[in-house]
């Protein structure tokens, strides 16, 4: 049943960003290249997911588990690339704008993290302090076996640790997500805001250009 929910999770995954994937794409060169990297990002990413996800379910093992981990990284080394490229295009991109209202002595506003930035900052955060609160519970349980000498204390201080370690990092990776999803939503919110005042400006000093 858990095999059958995880190609579940994976066949919506891919069907839907692979609509989107093929929707950019297929609407020719009036598409900004920001966009046709971020599209091929994501495709690449959810690939390299599926194909992870698809081994654990059919237990890979040997030569077979090795080239699909080989193909993974490839898969997520090349979305990586695909996100630095989109990046690029876009700080070039408003690097143009912002020296062109300089340029008409128009107010620019102080560069923000993208949306995208912000939830990986958060899940960055949340993975060092799993990892952080690992290695102090492993120092921590170091130190009273080596002050206990019977085998049965340090095994159910061993099992305690592994438990603990679990709970703690699921929980920090669980909000950190959370909390970088709700962050990066609001951002995304507050930067259509900004960008349906800007048309709106333009549009009406259009008028005023013109006459």
């Amino acid at each position: 049943m858990g095999s059958l929910v995880w190609l579940a999770i994976c066949a919506a995954v891919m069907a839907g960003v692979g609509t989107r994937t093929w929707a950019v794409w297929r609407r020719g060169p009036d598409v900004p290249w920001a966009k046709r990297w971020e599209a091929a990002s994501a495709l690449l990413g959810a690939l390299g997911f599926t194909v992870f996800i698809l081994a654990l379910v059919a237990r890979a093992e040997g030569a077979v588990f090795t080239g699909v981990a080989v193909a993974v990284v490839l898969l997520w080394g090349l979305a990586a690339g695909c996100v630095v490229a989109e990046k690029a295009v876009r700080r070039q991109e408003a690097q143009e704008v912002r020296r062109a209202w300089r340029t008409k002595g128009l107010f620019v506003e102080a560069r923000m993290w993208a949306p995208r930035t912000v939830w990986i900052a958060w899940v960055v955060g949340g993975c060092l302090l799993a990892a952080g609160a690992l290695t102090v519970w492993a120092a921590q349980t170091r130190l009273d076996s080596a002050a206990s000498a019977r085998p049965e204390e340090i095994v159910a201080q061993a099992q305690e640790l592994s438990a603990s370690a679990a709970i703690v990092m699921s929980t920090a990776l669980v909000v950190s997500v959370l909390c970088g999803t709700v962050h990066a939503v609001a951002r995304r919110r507050r930067d259509a805001e900004h960008a349906r005042v800007l048309d709106a400006a333009q549009q009406l000093a259009a008028p005023a250009d013109s006459g």
